[in-house]
């Protein structure tokens, strides 16, 4: 495959989520079948969270200063699913919690690593959202691979962690050139040798957290709702999974057509409404039809905020430390707001109900877009030209040193 192929990364996007989908969103149901105590479940859930949000940013630093870091996380996502798949039932659930660990260190970064390398592409950068669209794809039919497996062989449910291995493991092998620029004196590249860009990262989730939040606890808390409350079968408490990621399709290239005429913090911060009109109306009218009526405004709401909050990042920091960028910045919006979202949203549902939880999201997601308003108005009040207002570019490509193979 040459290196400006366009297939080249929506077959990476498509063999990545497939994986993800086989694994991450199945896992309860799978250890369920198995006998697990609700407790070990949570303890499994939650080690795949934790061990993605740490091990990410130095997968990140990794990449800025090798070429090997996404095929290496990659593998190593493909072995991680067949140790989980032949420790589960067979051995203590402590090697099980292991497995599923190590998989969540490796795929944690993938998706951060590979946006660095889209974002780094001539005929991919101006694409993201719809080359991003892909991944979409490749979540729901990895969920729909989940269900036939599921389905078809109750009694070996944990094959469906096999089929998260075939995926990782046909991937396209080529990842594009990743440029790791010398940096220091002379080279007109600030280092960044030894750090991460900690504070320029921070700057962009103080936008796009609360979305984060509002997004993950909503992910993770519907099904559970719809199955207790609503009475919801397996399908029907799972499709809303899929129709959200079926329905971000046609969002991703709509939000890259307005980045291209308008500032990506301004896509940020669109992103909190829809967020907020969909948690409003679970809340006033809690319903199957309502759970599946507001998905389209949830699609919207994750459309804005992964090109915005991807686009502020790569525009946050200098070249050579892209990867660590968009790896923290993933780390600490997705893993930090997944585990935030679990811990203090099922508090809030033991105490308030769901209704009152996702009451709650309501203010989350508005307090996220008045601050992602502040900040775009003092933008534009800065603003000295056109050119202040125009989106950031993606990152240009650096030629790699002599002698230094493309990633």
């Amino acid at each position: 495959m040459t290196p400006d192929s366009p297939t080249r990364f929506p077959r990476l996007y498509l063999h990545l989520f497939v994986s993800a989908a086989c694994v991450l969103p199945v896992a309860s149901y799978v250890l369920a079948t198995f006998g697990w105590r609700p407790g070990d479940i949570g303890i499994a859930t939650a080690v795949v969270g934790i061990a993605g949000t740490v091990a990410s940013p130095a997968w990140g630093w990794l990449d800025d200063r090798t070429t090997w870091a996404p095929r290496a996380a990659l593998l190593l996502t493909a072995v991680a699913a067949v140790l989980a798949a032949l420790t589960l039932g067979r051995l203590p659930h402590a090697a099980t919690w292991v497995a599923l660990a190590l998989f969540g260190v490796a795929d944690g970064p993938l998706d951060p690593l590979l946006t660095t390398r889209v974002l780094a592409s001539g005929i991919h950068g101006p694409r993201l959202g719809r080359v991003r669209a892909y991944g979409s794809l490749g979540w729901v039919v990895g969920l729909g691979l989940a269900a036939t497996v599921l389905t078809l062989w109750p009694d070996h449910s944990e094959w469906v962690w096999l089929v998260a291995a075939v995926s990782a493991v046909t991937a396209p092998r080529y990842w594009g050139e990743r440029p790791i620029p010398l940096a220091g004196p002379g080279t007109g590249v600030p280092s960044a040798r030894g750090r991460l860009p900690l504070a320029p990262v921070l700057r962009v989730l103080a936008v796009t957290f609360p979305t984060s939040v509002a997004m993950s606890t909503l992910v993770q808390f519907t099904a559970g709702w719809a199955h207790q409350e609503l009475s919801a079968g397996p399908f029907l408490a799972l499709a809303p999974i899929a129709l959200s990621a079926a329905l971000e399709l046609p969002v991703f290239p709509c939000v890259d057509r307005l980045v291209h005429r308008r500032p990506p913090l301004l896509a940020a911060v669109l992103a909190g409404p829809p967020l907020a009109l969909a948690t409003a109306l679970l809340t006033l009218a809690p319903s199957s039809v309502t759970m599946l009526a507001v998905q389209p405004l949830i699609a919207v709401s994750f459309g804005l905020w992964f090109v915005g909050q991807s686009r502020l990042l790569a525009a946050a920091v200098p070249a050579a430390q892209q990867a660590s960028a968009q790896t923290l910045g993933s780390a600490l919006s997705g893993g930090a707001a997944g585990l935030l979202a679990g811990v203090v949203g099922g508090q809030l549902a033991d105490s308030v109900g769901y209704r009152g939880l996702f009451g709650s999201l309501v203010l989350v997601t508005l307090a996220g877009s008045a601050v992602g308003g502040v900040a775009l108005l003092r933008a534009r009040r800065r603003a000295g030209g056109p050119a202040e207002r125009r989106p950031a570019p993606a990152p240009e490509a650096t030629r790699a040193p002599a002698g230094r193979p493309d990633a």
